[in-house]
């Protein structure tokens, strides 16, 4: 079998999601972390999942404006049981649910894959704005406890980088791209080329585009950014009802939620599969800036990740069984 590039990726980032695993694995105290997880309470641990769930749904609620633009409705439903699937493959792949998500809307609701890939690669970065805002939020209300984690991890490696020349460098490389594309598009817009080139790159180039450029032509701003600003409490609160169900957190509150929410995100933003980025940003999170012993910052961790990857199993499951069920209704009132 020939390996091809994105495949071996992939497999080299199994194993490292592996070996940090079997590090944090061999150093964990599991008589304890059993222990500890016997002792969750259940009610919270429903209550994080329903929140999980619904701030899916605002998600796909969200995608919905973001395709309208654009002249495609998504329907909510068959959305919403797309984005869950696409979160099923992200525990294997890290970042592949984006893509079969986008591959299932496309065939479900008949739209152009390309377009979808373009707005949701618009959603993510208005999800990293988001995140920005989240940590600013953060910064402000435990300045004295945070500050030395972003220092350290955030500001000190961003100045290291973006120094005068990076800076020179990067901004002369966007402008030579920029105004390259430019000038390819413009040196293409004979009409015989576009016909010729109709159902390819120029045509798969100009649904992308189209695709990040929705967020532009909202109907609703204000709605698009209440449902943003929504799905992030909901990820905020989650993370506070998973805390309150094991009794090494409890005593930690909403603020500290926040800060378990930046944390997480840091993990996610380390492309790993099954979670093992989270898993040890979390634990480092807790223990450095929270202060929370070693051993229990590790099973908060590990608890988180196992309901994470468990959740997105389960509802992954159902939400790619049901839009099977729904999708096979299509077929046939197609026929």
């Amino acid at each position: 079998m020939k390996l091809n590039r994105k495949t071996l990726i992939n497999i080299l980032l199994l194993l490292f999601a592996v070996v940090v695993f079997v590090l944090i694995g061999i150093k964990t105290d599991w008589v304890k972390t059993t222990e500890s997880l016997k002792s969750a309470k259940i009610e919270w641990v429903i209550a994080s999942a329903v929140i999980m769930l619904s701030s899916h749904l605002v998600r796909a609620i969200r995608w919905n404006l973001l395709t309208e633009p654009a002249g495609y409705k998504l329907n909510h439903r068959r959305t919403f049981y797309a984005i869950l699937a696409g979160y099923l493959v992200n525990v294997g792949t890290s970042r592949g649910g984006e893509v079969v998500r986008c591959a299932l809307s496309a065939k479900s609701e008949k739209a152009p894959i390309e377009l979808l890939i373009g707005t949701v690669v618009t959603e993510r970065i208005i999800d990293l704005l988001m995140l920005l805002s989240v940590c600013l939020i953060t910064l402000m209300v435990q300045f004295d406890l945070i500050f030395g984690f972003f220092d350290f991890y955030v500001f000190t490696p961003a100045s290291n980088f973006f120094t005068f020349k990076n800076t020179i460098v990067l901004l002369v490389g966007a402008m030579v791209l920029f105004f390259g594309l430019k000038y390819w598009i413009k040196n293409r817009k004979s009409a015989k080329i576009e016909k010729e080139e109709k159902g390819g790159i120029v045509g798969i180039m100009a649904k992308f585009t189209g695709g990040l450029k929705t967020i532009f032509k909202l109907k609703s701003p204000s709605i698009f950014i209440f449902l943003s600003i929504s799905i992030w409490v909901g990820y905020w609160l989650s993370g506070y009802c998973l805390m309150k169900s094991l009794d090494i957190t409890e005593q930690l509150g909403l603020t500290h939620a926040l800060g378990l929410l930046v944390f997480g995100a840091i993990g996610i933003a380390i492309p790993l599969p099954a979670g093992a980025g989270v898993w040890g940003a979390l634990s480092f999170g807790l223990a450095t800036v929270y202060g929370l012993p070693a051993e229990q910052a590790e099973t908060f961790g590990i608890y988180n990740v196992a309901f994470s990857n468990l959740f997105n199993i389960l509802v992954g499951s159902l939400g790619y069984f049901l839009l099977w069920i729904e999708m096979q209704k299509l077929d046939k009132n197609a026929a």
